[in-house]
């Protein structure tokens, strides 16, 4: 009974829920340089390119916080983005990194990027051979997601970043296809897991000293039978 309990105290308890208070998102890293503007309308992030009256564009607008008692291994939404795919006339882009800010509760700030290349296809059946013209583009996450590990409340977590869905979350990837002359919608999504906590030199030490005693203990009875 000892030896358990010392594993449970040395393990660590049981994970928390967490909570999001605060999701800043931004752009980085937009090319070409020139052509393609930025702007901002309440907590909504835009970029737009192409030129004429109605220009092909990104939107990210983050989930509304805060966002309370996230479980462990549970995929959750970072918020909405948007293609707006329209026939364009001038500059398109090419690539830019969606910058994603969390803030834990109250304590670390946990980032992530995502470095989004563009396919803006040309409108001619040569081109989208399995898509009906005009073609679909293609939003695609670049960089491999990766993980970033943060202590809240002296427990190890880490989260990642899982990628695009449009069905809800059923499924994720790291790209869509978008319809020309429509707005495009997907929802990026993440997750944090526990870490494993390890059982410090001194526990496994004090461990092997109670299961000695119980051998020895064994072995006293044994020659006392």
């Amino acid at each position: 009974m000892a030896a358990i309990a010392l594993v449970g105290v040395l393990a660590g308890s049981a994970a928390s829920a967490l909570s999001v208070t605060a999701i800043s998102p931004s752009w980085q890293n937009v090319n070409p340089t020139t052509g393609i503007t930025e702007s901002s309308s309440g907590s909504t992030i835009s970029l737009r390119w192409g030129g004429g009256s109605n220009p092909s564009g990104y939107d990210f607008t983050p989930t509304g916080t805060p966002i309370l008692n996230l479980s462990p291994d549970t995929a959750f939404d970072l918020g909405q983005f948007t293609h707006l795919n329209f026939p364009i006339p001038g500059e398109v882009l090419s690539s830019v990194d969606l910058v994603v800010d969390l803030q834990i509760g109250g304590g670390p700030l946990v980032s992530s990027t995502f470095s989004l290349t563009h396919n803006e296809t040309l409108n001619l059946p040569a081109n989208c051979p399995q898509d009906a013209t005009p073609c679909n583009d293609i939003v695609t996450i670049a960089n491999s997601l990766g993980s970033q590990n943060f202590t809240y409340g002296g427990q190890n977590f880490v989260f990642s970043v899982l990628g695009f869905s449009q069905d809800g979350g059923n499924t994720i990837s790291t790209g869509f296809s978008t319809v020309e002359g429509a707005q495009n919608h997907a929802t990026l999504y993440g997750q944090y897991t526990v870490a494993p906590v390890p059982l410090p030199a001194a526990g496994w030490l004090l461990l092997g000293g109670i299961g000695g005693l119980f051998a020895y203990g064994r072995r006293q009875k044994r020659n006392t039978a």
